[in-house]
């Protein structure tokens, strides 16, 4: 019987997490990369790569699967840790490819949930709670503001230059009207729910073949890049019943396999969780996951293999940590700096896990962190310029 192993179709924070959580599970990875500056590239876990074009299709990674499948004697189980991954990944599985394992989504549901409009459509019609949604941009008339602005499909983002906009007025939303004349209906918009970044919730999962929830990692963000509207930068690992029950829902309204990445909001007047959205691929802070004992590339191993899934609970109370890049986000958004220095030091009690930094693999760590602190100088320097001209 050949040895189990993984191909991770490797993204940024996404994929260097996944290649240390299949390390760290003993697994041979192979890692496809669009990219030799990828941080996976520099992690000395990452022996095995293949480079991809900037932009892949199918045929691009057949080539080598079916290669691996050869050379290895037997299949390996594909991870996607980006949308496009995902969506090639989705397409396989239509297409019926058999040399290896997809534990994903078929390629509907993945279609589903990289399209904002038609996932929100989709969760309304399976009793999934949402903010107040507008699927008509140029029709809609708003009940209140704000409102984030989101791009239906992640290639929208180059298009509006962010991965969403806030507008906090009328006017505001009249001004992104005229200014996106003609692609209006390449965006939706939702009520912004109140409360601070202490309010968002992310649950990294896995579901079986049998649409069961085989592993969950909780845990509520304390900060995120950009501030309020972005990726998690600063988190603490922290369970929830009433949020693992609302992802089985969910899980079974999409009647979902593999790995996802699941987002929620409280509201702090109402207590009530609103779905914000679902990642059809293996979540940005997987490492974290790992570290805190739930181990989602293992889970998707198991599944893949058809073995049982038996990862116990979670570690509460540990910190993730993206140092560099939640400084960067709090400084940008104007915070005290004296607020910032004393949340940082309430950390200091807690275990830390840091998102790039691993004693055992630190140079993707330096490169990052070089990376960083020539944007930060980089930023600086033109404020002042700003300010003194």
């Amino acid at each position: 019987m050949h040895q189990s192993y993984v191909i991770i179709l490797a993204s940024g924070l996404n994929g260097l997490g996944a290649v240390r959580s299949a390390a760290h599970a003993g697994l041979r990875t192979y890692t496809l990369l669009t990219g030799q500056s990828d941080l996976s590239a520099y992690s000395r876990y990452s022996q095995y790569r293949f480079l991809l074009p900037p932009a892949p299709c199918i045929d691009d990674i057949r080539p080598i699967l079916d290669n691996l499948y050869l050379t290895e004697g037997g299949p390996g189980v594909l991870i996607a840790c980006s949308d496009l991954a995902a969506e090639l990944l989705g397409q396989l599985k239509t297409e019926g490819y058999a040399r290896h394992h997809l534990v994903v989504p078929c390629g509907d549901t993945t279609e589903v949930l990289n399209d904002k409009k038609l996932e929100y459509q989709y969760m309304l019609s399976g009793g999934i709670t949402l903010p107040q949604t507008y699927f008509s941009l140029g029709a809609d008339t708003p009940e209140s503001f704000p409102l984030i602005i989101k791009p239906r499909t992640f290639r929208e983002y180059k298009l509006l230059g962010a991965k969403n906009r806030i507008v906090r007025t009328l006017n505001e939303l009249n001004e992104f009207r005229d200014q996106f004349r003609g692609y209006l209906d390449q965006f939706i918009a939702q009520a912004v729910i109140p409360g601070d970044d202490d309010n968002l919730w992310v649950c990294n999962v896995t579901f079986d073949r049998e649409r069961n929830l085989a592993a969950c990692f909780v845990f509520k963000r304390l900060g995120t890049m950009p501030s309020h509207y972005g990726v998690t930068s600063l988190a603490v690992s922290l369970d929830n019943p009433a949020l693992r029950e609302a992802c089985q829902k969910i899980g079974k309204v999409l009647n979902y396999t593999g790995p996802a990445m699941i987002e929620f909001k409280k509201d702090p007047e109402t207590g009530l969780y609103y779905y914000i959205e679902t990642n059809p691929r293996l979540g940005m802070c997987n490492w974290f996951d790992t570290r805190c004992g739930i181990n989602n590339v293992l889970a998707c191993t198991h599944t893949a293999y058809g073995r049982k899934v038996d990862i116990g609970p979670q570690k509460d109370n540990q910190v993730y940590w993206n140092f560099f890049g939640d400084l960067i986000a709090r400084l940008e958004n104007r915070e005290n700096l004296l607020r910032i220095i004393r949340l940082y030091l309430s950390l200091l009690r807690h275990r830390k896990v840091g998102a790039l930094f691993y004693w055992k693999d630190p140079h993707p760590a330096f490169r990052y962190g070089w990376t960083s602190l020539r944007d930060m100088v980089y930023r600086l320097g033109k404020k002042l310029s700003a300010a003194s001209g």
